[in-house]
């Protein structure tokens, strides 16, 4: 176990997660995805001799911004959402009458 750090609680309920906590998750999402892209952009500058090479560094995270503002703005739909504990049980066992 990691000190410094409480253990996260696990989810045993279909309840959504808050919508702070959603757009925080966003932001980091469309901050990673956008210093991939400028540390890529760079990357291929510095490498503008070797340009077949560049090129493909630019064609590859081209794309990052456009990609990283459809991901920000979308909120997570209710089926794509994982849970980490979801056990379901009947609550009652049906009886046989005979």
């Amino acid at each position: 176990m990691r000190r410094g750090r409480r253990p996260e609680p696990v989810l045993i309920t279909d309840a959504e997660p808050s919508f702070d906590d959603e757009q925080r998750h966003r932001k980091r999402v469309y901050a990673v995805l956008m210093v991939v892209h400028l540390v890529g952009f760079t990357a291929a500058g510095l490498l503008a001799h070797f340009w077949l090479l560049a090129l493909v560094i630019v064609i590859v995270t081209g794309a990052l911004p456009w990609v990283a503002v459809v991901i920000a703005n979308d909120r997570a739909s209710r089926h794509r959402r994982t849970r980490l504990y979801r056990r379901v049980r009947p609550a009652l066992e049906r009886r046989r009458d005979a």
